[in-house]
């Protein structure tokens, strides 16, 4: 598993001190959230997860009308 996360750090621009701290730091507790952390605190962006609360969704610009793809209505003639 370190193997792809490095190959991922570095396909991230990540240099190579920064990835070796952040394996020494997380060598006994590697997980995707944890590398994130240290990325976090080393002044990256993370990269291996999401958060969705960070997400601004505009709502109003979904389109729920009858009229959509797939949806059958009968003309009026």
């Amino acid at each position: 598993m370190s193997l792809s996360i490095i190959y991922e750090l570095r396909a991230n621009d990540i240099p190579e001190e920064h990835i070796d701290l952040i394996m020494d730091k997380v060598k006994n507790r590697l997980t995707e959230e944890n590398i994130d952390k240290e990325l976090v605190a080393l002044g990256y962006q993370k990269i291996f997860t999401v958060d969705y609360d960070d997400y601004d969704y505009d709502y109003d610009d979904l389109d729920y009308s009858p009229h959509r793809k797939g949806h059958y209505e009968e003309d009026d003639e």
